[in-house]
């Protein structure tokens, strides 16, 4: 892995391999056995024409079901974070190599969603809502529910009670949210 110039590793964290379940991620589950659930009707009652849509309903309903948790899985097992004086990092752990990284200065607030047990995510930016982002009218037609994950975000990290002070020492906005 290479850093920059005068960067230093303030803090390398690797995630816990569980899963840290917040509200929307909890409706999200709802939904998304429901779709199964509609999807496997459409499956059982539908005619040859349209048994492929059919077949791809129920796929893309497996995948918001269960699918997406094995790939989080696999991402928590090969990856850890690192928070450096000048950006923060995703990496994975066998061959060091960056996944995704942000520079601090376009980090604008850290939203940290976690138990009473300091286990939860580090969101860099605005969390992901359910029905989208926070300054769109909602339509049915346009958003919908959404699926998106945050795309620069620490997930299942264990004792954010230590992390907090390096973020607030970073001089960035820190939301804290317990569940």
């Amino acid at each position: 892995m290479d850093l920059y110039n005068n960067e230093i590793i303030l803090k390398e964290i690797l995630p816990r391999k569980s899963f840290f379940f917040n509200m929307t991620e909890k409706i999200r589950i709802v939904f998304s056995f429901f779709y199964l659930g509609i999807s496997i009707l459409l499956l059982i009652n539908m005619t040859s024409f349209f048994f492929f849509f059919a077949i791809l309903f129920f796929g893309v309903g497996l995948y918001f079901a269960f699918f997406r948790w094995v790939l989080r899985y696999f991402d928590l097992r090969d990856n850890y974070y690192l928070i450096t004086n000048e950006r923060i990092i995703v990496a994975e752990k066998l061959t060091k190599e960056i996944v995704k990284q942000k520079k601090l200065s376009e980090i604008d607030q850290v939203n940290i969603e976690m138990n009473n047990n300091f286990f939860g995510n580090i969101i860099f930016g605005e969390p992901e809502t359910i029905f989208g982002k926070n300054d769109e009218l909602f339509s049915f037609k346009r958003n919908g529910m959404s699926f998106d994950e945050d795309e620069y975000a620490f997930l299942s990290v264990e004792n954010i009670s230590e992390i907090i002070p390096v973020f607030e020492n970073l001089k960035l906005k820190v939301n804290k949210t317990f569940y």
